[in-house]
C-alpha cells in the first residue's frame, strides 16, 4: 500500500538524506567533496518512488539548495596520461549534492550542530 504524501513533506526528506550523506562523508578517511547522492539512494533512503523523488529533486534545484554534478574519474585522463589513475578508476557516480546556499539552509545548520554535538560527547566520554 503506498501513502502519499505532500511535495513539502517530499522535500524534506530527500533534502534531509542528502544532507546527511554530506555530514556522513566527513567521518570518512577519503571524504570526497562533494558528497554525491545518487536517484537510486534516495529513493531507498526516502521511500519515495521515482517519480516523487525527481519532483522534490526538481523542487530543490529551482529553491537552489541542490545541483546534479558527478563524481569519479575525470573524463580527461587519457589512456596514456595517468596509466596509474587508469587502472584504479571506476564509474563516475551521478547524482545530487548541496549548493552553497544548501550549506545555509536551516535543516544543513541544525544537522551540523547535532553531528558537532556528537562528536563533542564521545570526545568527553
Amino acid at each position: 500500500m503506498e501513502v502519499k504524501i505532500s511535495l513539502n513533506m517530499a522535500k524534506e526528506r530527500v533534502l534531509q538524506s542528502i544532507i546527511h550523506a554530506e555530514i556522513g562523508s566527513y567521518m570518512a578517511t577519503y571524504a570526497p567533496s562533494p558528497a554525491v547522492l545518487p536517484i537510486s539512494n534516495i529513493m531507498s533512503l526516502t521511500g519515495l518512488t521515482k517519480y516523487g523523488a525527481r519532483k522534490a529533486l526538481r523542487e530543490l534545484q529551482k529553491d537552489g539548495v541542490i545541483y546534479y554534478t558527478s563524481q569519479g574519474c575525470p573524463a580527461i585522463i587519457s589512456y596514456g596520461e595517468c596509466p596509474e589513475l587508469v587502472y584504479d578508476a571506476r564509474p563516475p557516480i551521478n547524482g545530487y549534492a548541496l549548493t552553497k546556499e544548501g550549506f545555509h539552509t536551516p535543516q544543513w545548520i541544525d544537522a551540523y550542530e547535532d553531528w558537532n554535538r556528537s562528536l563533542a560527547e564521545w570526545a568527553n566520554g
